[in-house]
């Protein structure tokens, strides 16, 4: 085939795959998938905050499937009604921590007492725990986003196997929205709602460039995260060594949630400092530690103690069923010196801008655990 035959065969097929990609829009009403999160590599405890594609159109009337495509990192699929997702959390979330859901009523984090609670603890926000309206989301029912109210699937583990869905019917007039995950800052996708006539691409091509995007931040940022997950730096400092390390890795929304592969050897007097991330995570000695102190506990609120559920039907009313945060594992202990292989110590809860550091005063080896993640985020460091 000659060079000029070539150049018009080429041209002839990006033409038909346009016509493929973008096609006008139809009285039928079409269905598009989102998806939150994604599989690693095999090995690789790795999850992917964010959502694929991130960028969507669709015509008004037209349903989205928000699909889980991850190995356990929990998510929401949350439409809001904002063209700007981060204004959207500063206003509905706050600054971070616990928050008066009467004043942040979409905050992660709130003190017991305000949503019912008479214990001195932190809880996960029912409103982010639950589903906006449970009685809705399936396919054949989905909820409906009419572009004045939130819409929220509530917290969904990603389940290999088993991955949840959340359907949703986008009946809001012309504008741009939000898809946000209520857990993860930075996990966000904006869905535009276009005037019928208007060509979008279609869902195949929908998905096409969402499985391009994933590939990437497979092979991409999963990576640099991964890397920087491994990144151990010593510094001098009076006579001692300071070495420094990530809770887990970070780039471009992947969290490489992990700690050094490779021991960590230090002398005595050396301090190990543990720098917070943009996902959270714990630094806690001993390992074990991971079976005998959760990060989070579910129970009935009741008059007095708690007691413990598993799910809202343990619960005299679902509405009791609560999802808390255990103080153990969010507050660094009074103690940061490892003195001994089997004696606890904790950080707390590392985020970013914080930071932990534990002395090595006895010889021996530690291993230690993110309470958040469990074992597969674990490390060594030998003493001596």
């Amino acid at each position: 085939m000659s060079v000029r035959a070539r150049v018009v065969a080429a041209g002839i097929a990006g033409a038909l795959a346009m016509t493929m990609a973008i096609q006008p829009a139809t009285a039928a009403v079409q269905t598009f998938r989102i998806q939150l999160d994604a599989r690693p590599p095999v090995g690789e405890p790795w999850s992917f905050l964010r959502y694929f594609p991130r960028t969507l159109k669709v015509h008004q009337g037209d349903t989205v499937n928000a699909a889980w495509n991850g190995v356990g990192t929990p998510h929401t699929a949350t439409l809001v009604p904002s063209d700007n997702a981060n204004a959207w959390r500063a206003t509905n979330q706050g600054p971070g921590g616990p928050q008066d859901p009467s004043l942040f009523p979409w905050a992660l984090q709130v003190p017991d007492v305000t949503v019912g609670g008479d214990d001195n603890q932190i809880d996960v926000n029912p409103a982010v725990a639950g589903p906006s309206d449970p009685t809705c989301g399936t396919s054949g029912n989905p909820c409906t986003f009419d572009g004045t109210g939130v819409v929220n699937s509530g917290l969904q583990f990603s389940t290999p196997g088993s991955e949840p869905h959340f359907w949703t019917n986008v009946t809001a007039p012309v504008g741009t929205y939000t898809f946000v995950c209520l857990l993860h800052p930075g996990m966000q996708a904006s869905l535009e709602v276009v005037a019928g006539g208007t060509s979008i691409p279609t869902p195949a091509a929908v998905n096409a460039k969402a499985k391009h995007q994933v590939a990437v931040a497979r092979t991409s940022d999963g990576s640099v995260a991964d890397d920087l997950a491994q990144t151990v730096k010593r510094t001098p400092v009076g006579g001692h060594t300071r070495v420094t390390i990530w809770a887990g890795g970070f780039w471009n929304q992947v969290s490489a949630d992990e700690y050094p592969d490779h021991t960590i050897r230090v002398r005595l007097g050396d301090r190990v400092r543990v720098l917070g991330n943009f996902e959270i995570h714990t630094a806690t000695f001993p390992k074990r530690a991971a079976a005998t102190v959760p990060f989070i506990t579910t129970q009935c609120e009741v008059p007095g103690p708690d007691t413990p559920a598993n799910s809202p039907t343990d619960c005299a009313a679902p509405t009791d069923f609560q999802i808390a945060f255990n103080p153990k594992a969010l507050r660094p202990t009074a103690k940061a010196t490892l003195t001994s292989p089997s004696a606890f110590r904790n950080s707390g809860l590392l985020v970013w801008g914080t930071s932990h550091t534990f002395i090595a005063k006895q010889p021996g080896i530690y291993r230690f655990v993110c309470l958040v993640h469990g074992p597969q985020m674990s490390g060594i460091i030998r003493v001596g």
